[in-house]
């Protein structure tokens, strides 16, 4: 006995709960950010890039080639990377005026970012500099070296207003 196959038909598609609706690229604006109304929002260079554009115009924030084919401690490089962003985030607080970028080099850490001087003394800056590298070195068990910049003002690092 042949078996019989339904034809396929818009009504049978539909019965079925099938869509046959042509995709829609609903979040292509998705990572771009929104345009206020007076165009008071600051935003640095590396904000004011869309993302289709981040390795074209800049490069990445974390430098490890944990990635390659065959190396190990993908997902403690991931963890110790997102430590360390929020352990700068809350020591810097307010002073920190641009992304952390952390490059990994050999069997040592460098962490390069701007900061803002409004509120801080110079004194202030080396402490938390020291500070920083202590902690994060005994922490990470590598040595871990900290460049930053400074900066008078967060006015300095605004590249445009949206």
């Amino acid at each position: 006995i042949p078996c019989r196959v339904p034809a396929v038909t818009s009504y049978t598609l539909a019965a079925r709960g099938l869509s046959t609706t042509a995709c829609l690229c609903k979040n292509r604006k998705s990572g771009i950010p929104k345009i206020t109304q007076f165009r008071t929002k600051p935003l640095t260079y590396e904000q004011a890039q869309a993302p289709f554009n981040i390795y074209v115009r800049k490069g990445w924030l974390s430098w490890n080639t944990s990635n390659l084919y065959g190396e190990g401690r993908k997902a403690e490089t991931a963890f110790e990377d997102f430590l360390i962003r929020k352990f700068m985030f809350g020591t810097w607080h307010t002073n920190l005026v641009s992304e952390v970028v952390i490059k990994r080099r050999q069997n040592i850490i460098v962490l390069s970012f701007l900061v803002s001087m409004e509120r801080l003394l110079a004194r202030q800056v080396y402490f938390l500099q020291g500070y920083t590298e202590e902690l994060l070195t005994t922490w990470l068990k590598c040595p871990v070296k900290v460049e930053l910049q400074t900066v008078d003002s967060f006015d300095d690092v605004v590249f445009k207003k949206i």
